[in-house]
C-alpha cells in the first residue's frame, strides 16, 4: 500500500493530522517490523489506549507483515506435549492381528516403539563415542526390521518399528529366531544408554551440591522475605469446653490444697512435717563400719581382727614386729589460739605525766641547742621581737625610725607564722593515710578465729533499711551475705568482736523494725495501724575457724531450695536449716 493509504488509516482513527505517526508507520514497513515491534513504536507515540488498539488492529489487517501470529490452542498444545512424552518413554501397546497371505505364517504385531533414537540432552555440544555407537546400532536394527517386514509383505506407519514375536500357534525357523534374539539384545542395549546418561548427570549434580554444602555454615539461617503459607485450622466441636473443664478442675484442686494447708497449720501438723524434712535421713548419716580400725591394723599387721596373736604367748613375742622399746616423741605443734606476734598491754599516762615528759624533752632540746651555739657549731638565732617587747629589745633603734622597726617586727611575726603552718602541714596525714588509719582502727585480727552472727528478718523490702544494713556492714569492713526470700530474710556477717558488737547494736536497737508494716514502703505513723509488723531475730552467733564469704552482697532467691543451695556453695547450709526451723517454731 502507498503512503496515502497509511495517511488515510491514521486520519481515520486520529482526528487531527499527525505526520510524525505516519513517518513511524512507514519506517516500520521499510524496516520489516513485525506486529510486536510495530505495536511498541506506536505505543510510544499514541497515549490513548483505545485509539492505539484500533489503529494497531487496522494496520495488522491492512499490511500482511504486521499480521499477528496465530497462537496454538491449548488443547492442541497439550496433545503435542503428550505425543512428545510418549516418544520419549515408549509404552507397550498390543496391535490387532494383520491379515497376511496364506503363504506367510500368522504373527502378532508387538509393542510399538519410536523409530527415532532416544536423546539425552548433553550439556556439551561435543558428540561422544558412546552416542555414535548407539546410533549406529539403532540404525542397523531398523534396517534389519525393515528388511524382514518387506519379506513378510507388511506395511508399517512411518516412524514406527514393527517387531515380530513368535505366537504360540506358529513357529519360526532357527535363522529367524536367532535374528529376533539379536534384535532384542541390540534394542535393550540402546535403551539402556539414556538411563546410564541420566544416572551420570544426577551423580554430577549431587557431587556439586555436596561441594557447595561444605562451604556453608549451618548456624546461619536466612529468613525468607515471604511468610510461609498458613493453613486454615478448624477447632473440633467441644475442644474449648474440655479446656474450660480442665481449668475448673485445677482451680478446685488448688482450693482444696489451700484448705488442707490451713487446717494443717492450725493443728501444728505442717511445722512438724517440715522439721522432719530438715532432719537428715538415717541412710545418709549411716557410716560403713570397717573390718578393722586403722590404728589396730598398724599394731596387728593384718587387715582383720582374726589375726590377733594368742593370749597364751608372752607380751614381747605377741607384738614383736610392731611394738619395740623405742619411744616416739611427737613434734610440738603451736596452739591455735596463740597469736603469731607477742601482744603487750598498752600503757596510758595521765595528763600531768604527759605534760611533765613534754617539758623535760623541750628542756633537753634547748640545752643541746645552747651548747652548740657556745661551741660555734650553730648560729645564734635572731631575737624574737614582738610588738609588745619592741622598745625593750631594740631600744634606741626603735626611737630613731619607729615605722621601719614596726615593719621589720611584723615581717618576723609573719615568717614565724608561716614556718609554724608549714610544719603542721607536713605532719598532717594525706587523704589515703587518713582512710588507712581509720580502716586499721576498725579492722580486727581474724587469723585465729572469726566471729559470726546470723540474723533473721521477716521482711527486708524497705529500701532505706536495706541500704543501712548493707552500708554499715561495708563501713565496718565485715564480710557476709544478705539473702532475700519471701518469708525468711537472712543477714550473715563475719568479723571481729568489736565489729559484731557495733553491728548487733544496729540490728537490734538502732533500726526500729516494728515501725514497718510488711508490704508497705513507708513506715506506719500510727502504732495501732493494722498489718503484720516486721521483726528482727538473732538466730545464732559464734566463732568459726575461717571466713566463708567475701564482700557483703545482696542476693534474692525465689525458692527455698535455691536459697539453701546458695548457702551450700559457701559450706554454710546449716545456717538456712537453723533459721528455717526457728521461723517455723516462732510461727507456732
Amino acid at each position: 500500500m502507498s503512503e496515502r493509504n497509511v495517511e488515510r488509516l491514521v486520519r481515520k482513527y486520529i482526528d487531527k493530522r499527525d505526520d510524525k505517526l505516519v513517518d513511524i508507520v512507514e519506517r516500520c514497513i521499510r524496516k520489516g517490523y513485525d506486529y510486536e515491534k510495530m505495536k511498541g513504536r506506536i505505543g510510544e507515540h499514541v497515549r490513548d489506549s483505545s485509539t492505539r488498539k484500533r489503529l494497531v488492529e487496522a494496520l495488522s489487517d491492512a499490511f500482511p507483515q504486521f499480521a499477528r501470529k496465530s497462537k496454538q490452542p491449548f488443547e492442541e498444545r497439550k496433545e503435542v506435549r503428550e505425543e512428545e512424552r510418549k516418544e520419549k518413554r515408549p509404552k507397550l501397546q498390543e496391535l490387532p492381528v494383520s491379515t497376511v497371505p496364506s503363504s506367510a505364517p500368522s504373527i502378532l504385531i508387538a509393542p510399538k516403539l519410536a523409530t527415532l533414537p532416544l536423546k539425552v540432552e548433553p550439556k556439551n555440544e561435543e558428540v561422544t563415542e558412546e552416542e555414535l555407537r548407539s546410533k549406529e546400532l539403532m540404525y542397523q536394527a531398523q534396517m534389519a526390521i525393515e528388511e524382514r517386514k518387506r519379506q513378510l509383505n507388511l506395511t508399517a506407519k512411518p516412524g514406527i518399528v514393527a517387531q515380530t514375536v513368535i505366537s504360540k500357534a506358529s513357529k519360526l525357523n532357527v535363522k529367524e529366531a536367532s535374528m529376533v534374539k539379536e534384535l532384542k539384545e541390540k534394542l535393550a542395549r540402546s535403551t539402556a544408554l539414556p538411563q546410564l546418561a541420566k544416572k551420570q548427570i544426577e551423580k554430577v549434580k549431587t557431587e556439586t551440591e555436596q561441594k557447595i554444602v561444605e562451604y556453608l555454615d549451618p548456624r546461619i539461617s536466612l529468613k525468607s522475605a515471604q511468610r510461609k503459607p498458613r493453613a486454615i485450622v478448624f477447632h473440633e466441636k467441644g475442644e474449648f469446653e474440655t479446656l474450660a473443664h480442665r481449668e475448673r478442675a485445677k482451680a478446685r484442686l488448688a482450693m482444696l490444697q489451700s484448705e488442707i494447708s490451713h487446717i494443717a497449720k492450725r493443728t501444728g501438723m505442717s511445722s512438724s512435717v517440715k522439721l522432719a524434712m530438715l532432719t537428715p535421713s538415717s541412710a545418709s548419716t549411716a557410716v560403713e563400719v570397717p573390718d578393722i580400725e586403722w590404728w589396730d591394723e598398724i599394731v596387728i599387721g593384718a587387715p582383720t581382727y582374726n589375726s590377733i596373736p594368742d593370749a597364751d604367748l608372752d607380751v614381747d613375742e605377741r607384738y614383736k614386729k610392731s611394738i619395740t622399746n623405742l619411744v616416739e616423741h611427737p613434734i610440738q605443734l603451736k596452739p591455735p589460739d596463740e597469736p603469731l606476734h607477742p601482744q603487750y598491754l598498752k600503757v596510758y599516762l595521765t595528763s600531768k605525766e604527759r605534760k611533765k615528759i613534754r617539758r623535760q624533752n623541750r628542756k633537753e632540746a634547748q640545752k643541746e641547742q645552747t651548747e652548740k651555739i657556745r661551741l660555734g657549731l650553730a648560729k645564734a638565732p635572731e631575737p624574737k621581737v614582738k610588738l609588745s617587747n619592741l622598745m625593750r629589745v631594740l631600744g634606741s633603734e626603735a626611737v630613731q625610725d619607729p615605722t621601719k622597726m614596726e615593719a621589720h617586727v611584723r615581717k618576723q611575726m609573719a615568717e614565724r607564722q608561716r614556718k609554724h603552718e608549714s610544719a603542721n602541714a607536713q605532719r598532717k596525714l594525706t587523704k589515703e593515710q587518713r582512710s588507712e588509719k581509720k580502716a586499721k582502727k576498725i579492722k580486727e585480727d581474724t587469723s585465729l578465729c572469726v566471729h559470726v552472727a546470723v540474723y533473721r528478718l521477716k521482711s527486708l523490702s524497705h529500701p532505706a533499711k536495706k541500704f543501712k544494713v548493707e552500708m554499715n556492714a561495708k563501713q565496718l569492713h565485715m564480710t557476709g551475705l544478705i539473702l532475700l526470700h519471701a518469708n525468711i530474710n537472712l543477714v550473715v556477717v563475719e568479723g571481729g568482736p568489736k565489729q559484731q558488737k557495733a553491728f548487733k547494736n544496729l540490728m537490734l536497737n538502732r533500726i526500729k523494725w516494728a515501725d514497718e508494716i510488711i508490704g508497705q514502703k513507708k513506715e506506719a505513723e500510727d502504732k495501732d495501724a493494722p498489718g503484720e509488723r516486721n521483726q528482727c531475730f538473732l538466730v545464732w552467733e559464734g566463732v568459726t575457724k575461717k571466713r566463708n564469704f567475701g564482700e557483703v552482697k545482696c542476693i534474692s532467691a525465689t525458692l527455698e531450695k535455691q536459697a539453701r543451695e546458695l548457702l551450700e556453695k559457701h559450706e554454710v547450709a546449716h545456717y538456712w536449716d537453723l533459721a528455717y526451723s526457728t521461723s517455723l517454731l516462732k510461727d507456732e
